[in-house]
């Protein structure tokens, strides 16, 4: 999050390549012969009470419903549901409270809750304090062939600090929220082999998103280090991955807001498939948004409220420039639908209170990207985009940041965009099909042919596949 002129020496990159290559298989890797829980699900349910959770394998019924939320507060556990379901509760359905070691959940089925937690510590904010509850939190955590769907909150939520936990070979679809979220300070999280599909289209209390308040399959809020590989990411709906860090929201309403001291840095997301959503990946998602009503409490660089003018005058738009929320911000008549929200204001915006983001040195390497609007989104410094193949025609890649390249005087730095490939119907070249904003991007290392790929043409996108 340090910005200087010109980019860092020390890139974060290399690594973090090195550290994570130890942590999972290549992205090259088959997909799973099976998402979710591995047991078949039975024609009928009967109600069971939950057994003791101990030290050792906990087994769960196959044809049993679970009414009653999971608290694991011991380590050493397994838990396998063997298929079993757990259901029916306006609370977390599963909870791992920190500072445990080798905790397995594999084989259950979570529908109509409040999907997973890993419980994270919450330190004082100070650097030895943030270090050590890294250092405490829970090691070897690991959810495994689980299908999770109908969260009325997020689907699985990685709490802040949590450090080493994986996801994988799983199922999270139909949530009202986001369906994976890796909460600010958490670090070294691997989300390998998922199915994360057609989550993000209702608040917490059920109420529909529109426009930019829609949410994504995967949240990476301000943490760094994160291996996210061979999942696909399909019909969620606004995006596939969102890298962010939260402006320190509601800080003076919300006594449990803590700042974000740590962006969503050095991440490695290769193997992906994304599909059917506006967007694949968007890289520092906040950085243009309008954030009037979230009451950050970081400082801003803007001297808010910063005019529209900029992006209403002779500034060419992208297309994902139209999911901004310029020509019209739902966020601002919230307080219609929800008495919890501020006053309602005139939706179409004409200034904005911007506040930086941060997303630095992660590497997008092997994914592949389909019927999207645009493929990647790029607004912050030193990320790679690397060997993804692109089928059909949409906007593969926009690069830029008008508010903080024009305002601030701050291009984009240091992205590196190389070997990529697409198959366009209509001939273009991966540049044809992108948005590279003229002044708002400098230092790019840029390799890509000047025509559309030529030879065999795959139908559709497969993870690991580049």
């Amino acid at each position: 999050m340090n910005k200087t002129k010109g980019r860092r020496a020390g890139r974060l990159v290399l690594p973090v390549l090195c550290l994570l290559s130890a942590l999972s298989v290549r992205a090259g890797a088959e997909t799973p012969a099976a998402y979710g829980a591995l047991t078949p699900a039975p024609e009928s349910l009967k109600a069971c009470e939950l057994p003791e959770i101990a030290p050792g394998k906990v087994l769960l019924e196959t044809d049993c419903r679970y009414s009653d939320p999971v608290v694991i507060s011991t380590g050493n556990v397994i838990l396998d549901c063997r298929g079993g379901t757990i259901s029916g509760m306006h609370r977390r359905g599963i909870t791992i409270r920190p500072g445990l070691n080798n905790v397995t959940i594999r084989d259950c089925r979570l529908d109509d809750t409040g999907g997973i937690l890993i419980e994270g510590q919450t330190p004082a904010d100070d650097a030895a304090a943030r270090d050590e509850a890294r250092a405490t939190s829970s090691q070897g955590v690991v959810l495994d062939h689980l299908t999770i769907t109908n969260s009325y909150m997020t689907g699985v939520f990685v709490d802040h600090y949590v450090v080493g936990a994986t996801i994988r070979d799983s199922i999270v679809a139909d949530g009202h929220h986001v369906g994976i979220y890796l909460e600010h300070g958490s670090q070294k999280n691997v989300v390998s082999g998922n199915l994360i599909r057609n989550n993000g289209l209702f608040t917490n209390k059920g109420i529909r998103r529109i426009g930019p308040t829609r949410r994504e399959g995967l949240s990476v809020d301000g943490s760094a280090y994160n291996l996210i590989e061979n999942n696909v990411f399909d019909s969620n709906a606004f995006g596939g991955i969102f890298h962010y860090k939260n402006c320190w929201e509601f800080h003076t309403t919300n006594p449990e807001s803590r700042p974000r001291l740590q962006g969503s840095d050095g991440n490695v997301i290769r193997g992906n498939v994304f599909r059917n959503m506006d967007i694949g990946i968007w890289v520092a998602s906040r950085q243009a948004r309008d954030l009037v009503m979230w009451d950050c409490g970081d400082k801003s660089p803007y001297d808010n409220p910063v005019s529209l003018n900029l992006m209403m005058g002779e500034r060419p738009w992208g297309k994902s420039d139209n999911f901004l929320g310029y020509r019209f911000n739902p966020e601002l008549i919230a307080g219609l639908v929800d008495k919890n929200a501020l006053a309602p204001r005139w939706p179409f915006p004409m200034e904005l209170h911007l506040y930086e983001d941060f997303a630095e040195d992660n590497t997008y390497e092997g994914n592949c990207f389909e019927n999207l609007v645009t493929g990647i989104r790029i607004e912050d410094d030193g990320n790679t985009v690397r060997k993804n193949l692109f089928l059909g025609d949409f906007e593969y890649l926009y690069l830029g940041s008008p508010f903080r390249a024009r305002v601030l005087n701050r291009p984009i730095e240091g992205t590196v965009i190389e070997g990529n490939t697409n198959v366009s119907p209509s001939g273009r070249s991966f540049l044809q099909n992108s948005f590279l904003a003229e002044g708002e991007y400098t230092d790019t290392v840029l390799d890509q042919p000047d025509k559309a790929s030529v030879g065999p043409k795959p139908e559709v996108c497969q993870t690991g596949q580049s």
